[in-house]
């Protein structure tokens, strides 16, 4: 089904009220305790300038993959690759931005795939998988990254938000920069720069980990949850000549999370679900062409 960009929509668009981080947050040496940064960005919420701004990647070759022994075999051999210019969300979409996909998106047909229409139809799928259960509130705060959407619910609200999910090829590079990196902060792993298995068994706020930011300035790029990319998934990817043309049943993510290892967590690593896959641990970032491209040039990254 084609779709047609839609025009700046309140979900992503609006302007938050607070212009400027508190100093935990911004401190790249990451010296205020963990603690401390989750209640500096929880206290934000809605209001956390992060939310529903895009960071502008320009066209631009990097080291996409792993060579052997590095990680698996869907992630090899390492290979150069060019993407086009584009821009990627600066953090994973969140709970208080979804909210108003859950009000308006869930019954407007036009923004979702035929198969995504359809399985929302048979399931009568209106919200995502623990939504305002209070059994799950741990991960519900407004500027926790949403989880528990499929991957038909992420593209839908990409459209309802004037974006689309971005591609495996762009997340890698806006996570990785160009210079092969394992992690987004550099080869080694450093447990502090994260949220990983064995730290808090929930998602956190977006944006705790100034330390662990990417090349080009991504948060969350590494652990919190895992997320949804375009693509699907072909673990032979690296080593074809020409993409699969047939269908594939599971859907690419990106990035680790929260209950995921530090290996998980490295830039190359991919992962794969079924589109209708909706856990605790999965959500997805926005990506779109630069805006200039779309509405003229009078727009800014936000």
């Amino acid at each position: 089904m084609a779709h047609g960009p839609r025009e700046p929509d309140a979900a992503l668009w609006y302007r938050a009220a607070v212009e400027a981080l508190p100093s935990v947050l911004e401190d790249a040496a990451q010296e205020a305790p963990l603690e401390e940064r989750i209640a500096a960005a929880a206290d934000l919420g809605a209001d956390d300038p992060r939310l529903g701004r895009f960071q502008a990647i320009p066209e631009g070759a990097f080291l996409q993959g792993s060579d052997a022994p590095e990680g698996a075999e869907a992630e090899q051999p390492a290979r150069r690759m060019q993407t086009a210019a584009f821009e990627i969300g600066l953090v994973p979409v969140t709970v208080c931005e979804f909210a108003r996909f859950v009000a308006r998106g869930y019954g407007e047909k036009g923004l979702w795939s035929e198969e995504g229409w359809r399985w929302r139809e048979e399931n009568r799928m209106g919200r995502p998988r623990f939504w305002d259960e209070e059994e799950w509130r741990r991960y519900l705060g407004p500027s926790q990254p949403v989880v528990g959407v499929s991957w038909f619910e992420a593209d839908a609200y990409a459209r309802f938000a004037g974006a689309r999910l971005p591609t495996e090829t762009e997340w890698e590079r806006a996570a990785r920069g160009e210079d092969g990196r394992r992690y987004p902060w550099g080869d080694g792993w450093e447990a502090q720069r994260a949220a990983h298995r064995g730290g808090p068994r929930h998602t956190l706020p977006v944006g705790c980990f100034p330390a662990g930011r990417s090349p080009h300035g991504l948060w969350d790029a590494a652990g919190n949850v895992w997320e949804w990319c375009a693509d699907a998934y072909d673990p032979q990817a690296y080593r074809r000549a020409q993409p699969l043309a047939e269908a594939v049943p599971l859907r690419s993510a990106r990035g680790g999370s929260w209950n995921a290892l530090p290996a998980q967590l490295r830039c190359a690593n991919r992962n794969a679900w079924p589109p209708q896959a909706r856990y605790s641990n999965l959500g997805f970032r926005l990506a779109r062409a630069p805006l200039a491209k779309i509405f003229g040039p009078e727009h800014d990254s936000r």
